[in-house]
């Protein structure tokens, strides 16, 4: 007799949905599931989702180097080797690559193409018992009587399954900063993507004055929407990385970033540079390695900050030529260890370089043209370190009280260590000496209205605005999350957020926890609204995070025709993620 199918709904098909749905279709064929799949994504490109739509300007550029892309996760038991092309591969196969063949940092858009493909590869080798349905409607809430789910449509259909999976990324619905009330008279633009959207000639006029919210990844995506998405060109000068901006007549004409420290991200190094240096590997492992070895609860400061100060040491060391034992070594770490304490008070200091020098030296550094510095050392460890970290620091790896302060760690390693892409970071300097972006505002600057008039600034500097961008996103995790279903489980006791976190607890499989410290039976969730139970995800790198493959090989098995396969696979309560 046959077998029912289990029925699985996938809740967002963006890319963290598409690697979810890649790992069910392997172990599907491979433990002879039977399995009908429903699911959900309003956007109209399933697979890429609203980040990577394809439609979106090329100069929007990924921050993950090319040769880190891959949909493919090892093995599909479905899905022919000829036909898993990691990136590279099938840019080069599809015609892609044209110009963009060398280019280490591609454009979102082409990136968006590949994962389309992919799930159209997916879908065509499909197992036998296995069936998927993409479902256009939004899933806007989900209920459960504890023997199956319900998920609720926009639309007001309601279909029941027996798995259900958490993959809504970014979320839905409204910019938050478009809900709150405006006081000024400049209009609020309250969002950057899409910039065919909000960024237009339409709504942000040529010649404006445009004041931008954040001076992060997003402020440099709308500064060159507003000017090279406008006509504007950049020129090649006789210099290794230093670039002419030419205007064209539909540009604005001054873009001013305002942030809470002004501080800019740095420019990402050539990997040629680490990979040139074969000692680095050997301070990587190490490193490492030790991390592996942090027994569960451990302390941030005691424990993790002296594994970060002499990792940077020995990189910087072994990068100039030194060795990596005695006095110089133990004063460098201590420089290390210093910079790391202040960053986890949330008191780094303000660089005694203004922005455009830091992000000059970033460069100079990466390409290469100078010595690799502290700053170089401190980003490469944390990047080298970063598959473990994510390994070690996620679920019950780092004590609760150490949270608060890892946050802002990490938020002062985001900047120097995944900044934008060395191509962006000389377009953002070219702006500066075009005048096009002027910086005298970006650290602290405030928004005042006075006798009608909106302003950035105060005294003799101040500058009058026509519109004002919000260019700083929504927090990742579940307390800022726009999604209805993540406030939803929330609120109905079926998920919860751990103390002193932002994301949804789960389990190794990424199995829900509830209010009552239980696992939800049938309810997972990956990406970005278990941010800080699972590190990191805001990243296409398929190597840092194995619960879509964990989840996947539970429901197959749980699916499974076998006569000898289990069906209380990853059941456990309450693991670690």
């Amino acid at each position: 007799m046959t077998s029912p199918r289990r029925r699985i709904a996938i809740l967002g098909l963006g890319p963290k949905g598409l690697f979810a749905l890649e790992r069910l279709v392997h172990h599907a064929a491979c433990e002879g599931a039977a399995l009908e799949v429903d699911a959900y994504e309003t956007h109209d490109e399933p697979g890429a989702g609203p980040v990577y739509d394809t439609s979106q300007p090329e100069y929007l550029r990924m921050n993950l180097a090319a040769d880190r892309l891959d949909l493919w996760s090892g093995d599909n038991s479905a899905v022919p080797a000829a036909e898993r092309l990691s990136f590279q591969e099938w840019r080069r196969a599809s015609g892609a690559a044209g110009r963009e063949a060398d280019d280490r940092y591609p454009p979102r858009a082409v990136v968006g193409r590949y994962l389309v493909d992919g799930l159209e590869r997916v879908r065509r080798r499909l197992p036998v018992g296995m069936r998927l349905r993409l479902v256009t409607q939004e899933a806007r809430a989900a209920r459960t009587d504890h023997a199956q789910w319900t998920i609720i449509a926009a639309d007001g259909s309601v279909r029941a399954y027996d798995e259900v999976l958490l993959a809504v990324g970014h979320g839905t619905g409204a910019p938050m900063s478009h809900a709150r009330a405006w006081p000024h008279a400049a209009p609020l633009v309250p969002a950057v993507f899409p910039v065919t959207r909000w960024l237009t000639v339409e709504s942000i006029h040529p010649g404006t004055v445009v004041a931008v919210r954040g001076f992060a990844l997003t402020f440099i995506d709308a500064a060159l929407a507003l000017t090279e998405g406008r006509g504007g060109t950049f020129e090649v000068e006789p210099h290794p990385h230093r670039l002419r901006y030419v205007p064209s007549s539909n540009d604005v004409r001054l873009i001013l970033p305002f942030s809470r420290t002004g501080r800019p991200m740095l420019a990402k190094a050539d990997p040629q540079l680490a990979r040139s240096i074969p000692a680095l590997d050997e301070v990587a492992g190490l490193g490492s390695s030790r991390l592996a070895a942090l027994p569960s609860g451990f302390d941030l400061r005691g424990d993790l900050l002296p594994i970060l100060a002499s990792t940077a040491a020995a990189s910087l060391l072994v990068a100039n030529g030194h060795r990596t034992e005695g006095e110089r070594s133990r004063r460098i770490a201590g420089a290390a260890a210093a910079w790391l304490g202040r960053a986890c008070d949330g008191s780094a200091p303000v660089a005694a370089l203004d922005p455009v020098e830091e992000v000059q030296r970033s460069l100079d550094v990466g390409a290469g043209l100078r010595p690799p510095d502290l700053l170089w050392a401190l980003a490469n460890g944390w990047q080298s370190l970063y598959p473990a970290l994510v390994g070690r620091v996620s679920g019950t790896g780092l004590a609760p009280a150490s949270w608060p302060a890892f946050l802002r760690l990490a938020a002062e390693m985001e900047r120097i260590a995944f900044g934008p892409p060395p191509v962006n970071a000389r377009k953002l300097l070219a702006l500066v000496a075009a005048g096009r972006i002027d910086l005298s505002h970006v650290r602290a600057g405030r928004i005042t209205t006075e006798d009608g008039m909106t302003s950035l600034g105060r005294g003799p500097s101040r500058r009058r605005l026509d519109v004002v961008v919000d260019a700083v996103l929504a927090a990742p995790g579940a307390r800022a999350s726009r999604s209805p279903l993540v406030r939803g489980v929330v609120a109905d006791g079926l998920a919860r957020v751990a103390s002193r976190r932002r994301g949804l607890e789960v389990t190794a499989d990424g199995g829900c926890i509830g209010r009552d410290g239980r696992r939800t039976a049938g309810l997972s969730a990956i990406g970005r609204a278990t941010e800080d139970s699972v590190v990191g995800n805001d990243t296409l790198n398929r190597r840092l995070h194995p619960q879509a493959d964990r989840w996947a090989r539970r429901v197959a098995r749980a699916a499974s025709t076998r006569a000898d396969a289990p069906r209380d696979a990853g059941e456990r309560r309450g693991e670690a993620a």
